[in-house]
């Protein structure tokens, strides 16, 4: 869980879990360090049906049972065997409802172990872009045995006495599993062309991006970070993703709004101060003019907005 002395203001209901927790609460476990855990996941001890849950990392399931329906960053996806879903780190999930037979292999990893992995800026980006928008990716069954045999092999490292080269190998295994995906996600979307300058630049954005949106709305404030103009920043952003980086950014903020209406014991004034909005009202226009609804009444809402 978060310290007290957090920036990030905790959420009422929102449980931040981190994989030491993972590693503590799950049964079933394989872990290396802080950085990864492979662990199995049912109907009975998913406690993300009781309340909402933010991991600290990125995180895969591969349905293997059931069905469940899953709300990702506010949004319901149904989730079926033969199927792989995908959570960005932050991303706030919730299990709306699921079959009592429900069962999912769950993979989490750490932003750092991620950094380790050496994969080709050009061929992440499509996947990137493509979780982001839908992160729920059929696959074939054997697909999933093929991704199940590498994470097989990464669970047998783990417990082995192979130790002076261990992380080395785990990274290995994870590239291959990486490449795996992305050539199910050509197949899927075959369309794909080789990615150049404007994906490098869509891809440092959406960093910076999730660094400063809750303090940062202005299109030049990010474009100055990259030694770019606005305009060109806007042009890439646009040619890349179908979206500007303005919608980006405005995308961005009343998402982490949502989430503080919706799961925070914030006032309105409160979470205005907090996204840097120069008074409450301003904020409640930004709002209504981007969700169609004021903050208010949004809060008032709930799970129905």
């Amino acid at each position: 869980m978060p310290s007290s002395k957090s920036k990030t203001p905790e959420y009422e209901n929102l449980h931040k879990v981190s994989i030491p927790r993972i590693k503590k609460e799950l049964r079933d476990v394989f872990y290396l360090s802080d950085d990864l855990v492979i662990t199995s996941l049912d109907a009975e001890h998913n406690t993300t049906s009781e309340y909402p849950v933010s991991i600290d990392g990125f995180s895969v399931i591969i349905m293997m049972a059931g069905e469940a329906v899953v709300s990702i960053d506010m949004t319901n996806y149904t989730v079926r065997p033969n199927s792989i879903v995908f959570f960005n780190s932050g991303s706030i999930i919730r299990t709306v409802r699921c079959s009592a037979n429900a069962a999912a292999f769950v993979v989490a990893f750490s932003k750092s172990f991620i950094d380790e992995i050496q994969v080709d800026l050009s061929t992440s980006l499509p996947v990137y872009m493509r979780f982001g928008k839908a992160p729920v990716l059929p696959v074939s069954p054997q697909d999933v045995a093929e991704i199940r045999q590498l994470f097989q092999l990464v669970k047998t490292m783990l417990r082995s006495d192979k130790e002076r080269y261990r992380h080395e190998i785990i990274r290995s295994l994870f590239t291959t599993a990486f490449y795996l995906i992305t050539e199910i996600n050509r197949r899927d979307d075959p369309g794909q062309q080789k990615q150049g300058r404007c994906e490098v630049l869509f891809s440092e954005f959406m960093k910076l991006l999730e660094q400063h949106s809750k303090h940062e709305r202005n299109v030049s404030f990010y474009a100055k970070q990259l030694n770019i103009t606005p305009k060109y920043l806007s042009s890439a952003v646009k040619e890349v993703s179908g979206k500007t980086a303005a919608r980006w950014i405005d995308e961005s903020v009343i998402l982490e709004a949502k989430a503080l209406l919706k799961y925070s014991g914030m006032s309105i004034q409160e979470i205005a101060y907090h996204l840097n909005f120069s008074t409450q009202s301003f904020f409640g226009k930004y709002f209504k003019q981007h969700t169609g609804t004021s903050p208010s009444r949004y809060k008032r809402r709930g799970d129905k907005a």
